[in-house]
């Protein structure tokens, strides 16, 4: 990437104005690449976006503390309401570059702050600078004065938040660590090996109905037992010929001589906290580690796919596996939000996120067959990436169908995301990267 900067200095403003619609993400990038050092960020924003307006007063705040901050809330739909509020900031202006950018907000708020703008040029003799965002191209659009409008090369990379940043700027915080280490890599590529299989997969799908759930799960098999039971339990291997190169690296992976596997052992061998998360891991979640174990091979043997990409890269994780919120990642997965008090309910996580530059890529997993939870699954991955990332997410979902061109066609063309919905099925998996 070239070191020159996308958006030259001469756009950048000492007061930027910022329309603040439900997506906050255009917002972000604006004041990291439009506003000058020591710059002051005006947001206008309306009732129904204040929450929106809050935390990104509260990330710089606590992320750019030379930063000044000044919030004004608007009536949506008045026009006089909105240039009024607006005029009477510019009125408090006495020096400095001056400039808008209304990606967010709604159209009216875009239409009057725009034509407020460039009143108060032609009544101050001030240049104002105009910009916007397009989430199609990730360029920069921006007039200043009568000269021609600038349009710059895509700004996607230069702007680079780890996901601890996109989930602060849409919800509140997360539930808990977001995990960086695929578990029993060896294991993984085995049963992805089985899977390719549907009758191999059936298999595995049945010992774990029949034969895991039953020795683990409570009695309305709502959900695992007691960590104290699950502990105790002796799980027997998968039986069924066709599942025997999993059986044989079970037997490898977590140092076995009997036909059965002692959960307690097997978890601490698996450098798991719980029982239960070596039961969730069999019962599913290896497809989550698989997946998040080839995007990292990705990230490694192909870096200009610029995948996982830090713009400080002493920040990157330290090993340990688990990371919290007081270290920046790129790349993980359970990605968990925590609802804000008072505000809208967050009850749902994404399987694995990898941010290339701005853009968040929500990957979900599901070792499920059948087209409706597919479907089902890829929907609510959809909606979570929105929530979570805005218009600028992209969405991927790995599972067990054959036919997931026909998913990924309906649900492309039914959701006008045509190119940034992906589904991957089971021939798939041996050729995922």
């Amino acid at each position: 990437m070239s070191d020159q900067p996308r958006i030259p200095a001469r756009y950048q403003s000492d007061y930027l104005f910022l329309l603040v619609g439900t997506n906050p993400l255009p917002n972000y990038v604006a004041a990291e690449l439009l506003l000058k050092q020591d710059g002051q960020l005006i947001l206008v924003h309306s009732a129904l976006t204040e929450r929106v307006a809050e935390r990104l007063t509260r990330y710089w705040t606590e992320t750019k503390k030379r930063i000044q901050l000044n919030r004004i809330c608007v009536a949506e739909a008045d026009g006089a309401d909105i240039r009024r509020q607006i005029d009477h900031a510019l009125e408090k202006i006495k020096n400095g570059a001056i400039g808008l950018h209304y990606t967010g907000g709604t159209k009216i708020m875009s239409v009057h702050a725009y034509r407020t703008m460039l009143d108060f040029q032609a009544r101050e003799r001030k240049t104002v600078t105009l910009s916007y965002l397009d989430a199609r191209s990730n360029s920069m659009y921006i007039e200043q004065g009568d000269d021609q409008p600038f349009v710059s090369d895509s700004v996607l990379y230069d702007v680079q938040p780890s996901i601890q940043t996109i989930v602060g700027l849409h919800v509140f915080k997360l539930v808990s660590p977001i995990i960086t280490e695929p578990k029993l890599p060896e294991l993984l590529t085995t049963l992805a090996e089985v899977h390719h299989s549907a009758e191999a997969g059936q298999a595995w799908r049945k010992w774990c109905e029949e034969t895991l759930r039953q020795s683990t799960r409570t009695k309305k098999d709502s959900d695992w037992d007691k960590e104290s039971l699950l502990e105790r339990v002796m799980l027997p291997l998968p039986a069924d010929k066709i599942l025997r190169p999993v059986t044989d690296k079970m037997r490898e992976v977590f140092g076995l001589n009997e036909d059965h596997l002692p959960l307690k052992e097997a978890s601490q061998r698996a450098n798991m906290d719980k029982a239960k998360h070596l039961c969730e891991w069999l019962d599913g979640k290896w497809l989550e580690h698989y997946v998040y174990q080839i995007i990292q091979q990705i990230k490694k043997d192909k870096p200009d796919t610029r995948l996982g990409v830090s713009a400080h890269p002493q920040s990157e994780q330290n090993g340990s596996g688990n990371i919290g919120a007081e270290s920046d990642i790129w790349l993980g997965m359970g990605i968990h939000p925590k609802s804000e008090q008072n505000g809208p309910e967050y009850d749902y996580d994404i399987d694995i996120g990898v941010i290339q530059g701005y853009r968040l890529y929500a990957i979900s997993c599901t070792t499920d067959a059948d087209s409706g939870m597919c479907k089902l699954k890829l929907f609510e991955a959809y909606l979570r990436a929105r929530n979570m990332a805005g218009d600028e997410a992209h969405v991927g979902l790995v599972c067990m169908t054959d036919r997931p061109e026909k998913l990924e066609h309906q649900i492309g063309g039914s959701w006008d995301a045509k190119g940034k919905v992906r589904v991957f099925g089971r021939q798939h998996l041996q050729s995922l990267s």
